[in-house]
């Protein structure tokens, strides 16, 4: 039966504003051993399914650095600890981001994007029958061209690698499990 490894220590490593570092040392319940990991902290994430009154999704065509690629992907950041929760973080990211708004969020789920390395969850949520309610509110890191698209045209987009974040290849097989799509 596996079990959980407890916790020894936990050491700070390293503070890069964005995400921490930490060296955790756990002990191994089948072997007794100890063993070092290295621990990435970051906020959660958010991303949003938001979809128009005329039944556009919303997407943002934006460049990413590590990948030094352009591509389509669903709005979403990072849970601000000024946020009140999840949701509510979402929607003022879909604002920020598109100037869309004005849908009922619902929850599509949530989950460890990475739970070897990082501490943080992603929470998936749906918008439907947004409209237009104002600019984008791009913050300095950001260079995002708001994208309407038609829902059939996804699987496409993934095909072609128009779309290639993983985060935004999920959040679409949430909403279209859900019946949004």
């Amino acid at each position: 039966m596996i079990k959980p490894w407890p916790l020894i220590t936990s050491q700070p490593v390293s503070d890069h504003g964005l995400f921490k570092l930490s060296k955790d040392r756990a002990l191994s319940p089948r072997t007794n051993a100890e063993r070092d990991f290295m621990v990435i902290h970051m906020p959660d994430w958010l991303q949003v399914v938001a979809i128009t009154k005329e039944g556009k999704l919303v997407l943002v065509r934006q460049y990413r650095h590590a990948s030094r690629s352009i591509g389509l992907e669903v709005p979403g950041g990072l849970l601000d600890t000024s946020d009140p929760d999840p949701a509510s973080a979402a929607a003022r990211e879909l604002m920020e981001e598109t100037g869309y708004g004005g849908g009922e969020i619902k929850t599509l789920g949530s989950f460890w994007p990475q739970p070897a390395l990082l501490t943080n969850k992603v929470h998936l949520f749906g918008m439907p029958d947004v409209e237009r309610k104002g600019p984008q509110k791009q913050d300095a890191g950001e260079d995002l061209e708001v994208v309407l698209a038609e829902p059939v045209e996804m699987e496409g987009m993934m095909r072609s690698g128009q779309i290639q974040s993983a985060m935004t290849v999920i959040a679409l097989d949430f909403a279209e499990r859900a019946g949004m799509l």
